[in-house]
């Protein structure tokens, strides 16, 4: 059992919120984000002078929801997210930037603030998830019936994956890679992101992985 630690405490209340449907970000994983609106720009110049953390949060499209559509020009987000911190900045033209956040803690938004420089902020709180900051040992889980599965799922996306590498893959990074980067819907994702520990997430993707497997192998997603 993870010892609770304090560590997450030290990370900013306030977060600019960079909303992005269909991805989320999980502790310790790095996610790469093309960055080119102005907003999105400027809000990367302000963090990098602050603390270089950002809050990765999907919004709520109309699909998602039964919203009845009457926005205020700004998508409602989920309550849940995760805060990242810069790691890399390439600059892929004037306009355009390549930015990879590292996941460090997963929070809650309690109140959205107005608009600064263009982009959103919030109030966050991390105690519900205040023991992703603590590394722990490998934990372990029904591996091989989620390998079994993923063999499957592999097939209907027209994947053929390195097994030799998912097998020297830990159980935390297999889990959380699965969880980032196959395409389930919006809610799906959100789901995974709001479950507290790996354990119930391995046992969460398992299942959503084993029901895709069995669906019709002619759809074809791909993952990203």
């Amino acid at each position: 059992m993870k010892k609770q630690s304090t560590h997450y405490k030290k990370l900013p209340r306030v977060l600019p919120l960079l909303p992005l449907h269909g991805a989320v970000l999980l502790p310790r994983a790095q996610l790469p984000i093309p960055i080119f609106e102005f907003d999105y720009l400027s809000m990367v110049a302000e963090t990098v002078k602050e603390n270089n953390i950002i809050g990765i949060v999907q919004p709520i499209l109309k699909d998602d929801s039964a919203h009845d559509g009457s926005y205020d020009g700004t998508l409602p987000l989920f309550k849940s997210g995760c805060a990242g911190k810069i790691i890399d900045i390439t600059e892929i033209d004037d306009n355009h930037l390549m930015v990879t956040l590292k996941g460090l803690c997963r929070f809650e938004i309690i109140q959205e603030l107005d608009a600064e420089h263009g982009y959103r902020r919030a109030v966050v709180n991390y105690d519900r998830y205040n023991l992703d900051m603590v590394e722990e040992a490998d934990f372990s889980f029904d591996r091989p019936r989620l390998l079994k599965a993923l063999g499957r799922y592999f097939k209907i996306l027209d994947i053929t994956p390195n097994w030799l590498e998912i097998d020297k893959t830990s159980n935390e990074k297999l889990i959380t890679a699965l969880a980032m980067v196959c395409p389930f819907e919006a809610r799906e994702k959100q789901a995974l992101l709001e479950t507290p520990t790996l354990t119930e997430q391995s046992r969460m993707i398992t299942t959503m992985i084993e029901i895709a497997a069995l669906e019709n192998p002619h759809q074809s997603p791909t993952c990203h």
